[in-house]
């Protein structure tokens, strides 16, 4: 039994052998028949075979479909990579656009700043006015610290002065200090501030410490010394004068004193021996 293209052939009406299958090999002439289903042996020789009509799956040698980039009607088509390559020319160009746009922009937006700039006044320029207001304004006051150590001296000596009369008025006391400014003493020049440091030095020595002044004491000849006595329950001159050598006080420096508001200098004052 003989299989189609394989050597087997037929007579024609003149008496000269066909060959059926030798169309499909080489192509031919003959019609597609949209649908038709074709006797065995008898399909379309070359071209486009319409879908579902295939011959079996079956192709002759050499003859299987081209698989390359064909639309329908045997014309390639666009190839893919310069779809990609227009497809990224476009978004550059766009970006470009973009980019132009902005730097407009910004040169515009500084144009406008300078400007505006122009147009207003200089910092050396600008003139503030301020409402009048009734709040007093307040000044700065500078202080002198040898008047502010008078006042301090003069406002302790009232305190103290006050206290010795209701206490201790005609009664010895002793005393530790005498001293004016401008006085040369103990190797420096006494002011209002070195004797209101002595003053307060030796009231954290001595709690008794009260500090006079000799303008309120008829018992000093001269009324510009600030005096400084530690008042004790001393009932004569002799104690005051002993208190004096138990702190280590020479005669120079401590001295029993008479404090009166009615007694004069003489016979007010006893020195240590």
């Amino acid at each position: 039994m003989s299989r189609p293209g394989h050597g087997e052939s037929q007579q024609d009406g003149a008496g000269g052998h066909v060959d059926h299958y030798a169309e499909t090999m080489h192509g031919g002439t003959l019609p597609e028949v949209p649908g038709q289903q074709y006797p065995a042996g008898n399909y379309p020789p070359t071209g486009q075979y319409v879908s579902g009509q295939y011959p079996g799956g079956q192709y002759p040698s050499g003859q299987y479909p081209y698989g390359g980039p064909y639309l329908n009607g045997g014309q390639p088509g666009p190839p893919r990579d310069s779809n990609v390559a227009r497809g990224i020319a476009i978004g550059l160009a766009i970006a470009c656009v973009l980019a132009l746009v902005v730097a407009a922009v910004v040169i515009w937006a500084k144009v406008a700043g300078k400007d505006d700039h122009a147009d207003a006044p200089s910092a050396d320029q600008v003139t503030v006015s301020v409402p009048a207001t009734d709040t007093p304004t307040t000044s700065t006051v500078v202080t002198d610290p040898e008047d502010d150590a008078r006042k301090e001296l003069s406002s302790v000596s009232q305190t103290d002065t006050a206290d010795v009369r209701a206490r201790y008025d005609d009664r010895w006391v002793a005393q530790v200090s005498a001293k004016w400014p401008g006085v040369v003493a103990e190797g420096q020049t006494w002011d209002n501030q070195s004797i209101l440091a002595e003053y307060e030095g030796m009231k954290a020595r001595y709690p008794n410490v009260k500090l006079l002044r000799s303008s309120d004491w008829p018992v000093f000849s001269s009324p510009d010394w600030w005096i400084i006595v530690s008042v004790q329950p001393f009932a004569n001159p002799e104690q005051a004068l002993s208190w004096c050598a138990s702190q280590s006080l020479d005669k120079d420096h401590c001295f029993a004193k008479l404090i009166s508001s009615t007694r004069g200098p003489e016979g007010s004052t006893r020195y240590q021996r």
